[in-house]
């Protein structure tokens, strides 16, 4: 295998562990609340724990972006994220499950900057159909971990042995990389007119605003659905891990399908499409939450109306302010990012505090409201070429 498609594979690999601890992570929260004696919400917010890691990672790699290649941000991705494994493993209270967090999130805005950085530098020529591929790797990873979690729930083994093991596996992948032969492929040197300028595009915030509640509403969940269908649909546990399978596998799918017709749909109009299937799938999920029947169903389908959202607001960006990919990109999934920070604590409150079909509620408000702003998507345009 050459060294740029060893390395592309690796990046894919990458997105793949990302992929397979959001699928996990939730799943295995009740057994974490349980180990560590917290409440179950507050075990939870080392997902919103990660998410301002993640911001933070954004930040950085920008300023990173001229000095180092992708690989080496992937590198050093790797090696974060097997430690914050190492340390969710290992935490013995919640202070240290949440610093554990926060590693696993700067490793994932690591990765996402260097992995889209080496697709959008390669793959320039159909960018909505080769972002959507990249990131149905993300869907895979999320589909395995629900099943992993089945498996080891079934099989009695605690979640800090499966933590370990996905450390070794995030070691594996990093000295994979340092023995790649390196390719120059780096963060797309930005222009000179500097971040202020896109900061005032009406056009940036739109997308930012629909990454916001994108991010927050798949993550919230993905983060939420076992425990939602352990209760509500009074699912057992393995039953309830395989529903959240079916979750990631309809986001799978429908980045699947985003990449093969995004040559004769404009991304606009699939986010539009895709957010509406989530918002009535969600609303059908409520209404009749009935295992496998119909909460099947509704989980694929919210899925995979969310699946094309986010590589295809990337794409829109990145077409948008060509000469500025990287500090565009960052903005925008930094809206994501405060999706993530936000929208599943709200999300976990309402369970907790209320009832899981509150939390369940709340994720429909944030999806038709991305519903809503999709619409503007199309409202500005840059009035002069960058």
């Amino acid at each position: 295998m050459s060294s740029d498609r060893r390395l592309i594979a690796l990046a894919y690999a990458c997105l793949l562990i990302v992929g397979i601890h959001v699928g996990w992570i939730g799943p295995f929260l009740p057994e974490i609340s349980r180990v560590l004696g917290v409440a179950i919400d507050r075990a939870g917010l080392v997902v919103n724990v990660a998410a301002a890691g993640y911001f933070l990672a954004l930040m950085a790699a920008g300023a990173m972006s001229h000095r180092l290649s992708a690989q080496t941000i992937l590198i050093i991705a790797m090696a974060l994220f097997a430690a914050g494994l190492a340390g969710l493993a290992a935490a013995p209270g919640w202070m240290a499950l949440l610093g554990a967090g926060v590693l696993i999130g700067l490793a994932n805005g690591a990765i996402d900057v260097a992995a889209n950085a080496l697709i959008v530098d390669l793959s320039r020529d159909h960018l909505a159909s080769a972002l959507n591929y990249l990131h149905v790797l993300f869907g895979v990873g999320a589909l395995m971990g629900p099943l992993i979690v089945g498996g080891a729930l079934a099989s009695h083994i605690l979640y800090r042995w499966v933590f370990a093991a996905g450390a070794l596996a995030c070691a594996a992948i990093g000295l994979a990389l340092i023995v790649t032969p390196a390719i120059e492929v780096r963060v797309p040197q930005e222009s000179s007119r500097g971040i202020g300028h896109l900061l005032v595009r009406p056009i940036v915030w739109i997308i930012a605003g629909v990454l916001f509640l994108y991010v927050g509403g798949e993550t919230g969940v993905g983060e939420w659905l076992f425990l939602y269908l352990r209760i509500a649909a009074n699912a057992g546990a393995t039953i309830a891990s395989s529903g959240v399978s079916f979750y990631w596998l309809g986001l799978i799918a429908g980045r699947i399908t985003g990449g093969r017709i995004a040559h004769r749909i404009g991304a606009r109009e699939l986010t539009i499409v895709g957010s509406i299937v989530s918002a009535l799938a969600l609303a059908g999920l409520i209404l009749a939450p009935r295992w496998p029947l119909d909460a099947a169903a509704m989980v694929f389908l919210i899925g995979f109306g969310y699946g094309p959202i986010f590589p295809n607001m990337v794409a829109i960006a990145a077409d948008r302010f060509p000469s500025q990919v990287g500090q565009v990109t960052s903005i925008i999934v930094g809206g994501g990012a405060f999706g993530a920070m936000s929208v599943p604590w709200l999300m976990g409150h309402a369970m907790v505090s209320a009832t899981p079909r509150t939390s369940m509620e709340f994720a429909f408000g944030v999806t038709a409201l991305m519903v809503a702003l999709s619409f503007g998507v199309r409202g500005t345009k840059q009035s002069t070429p960058l």
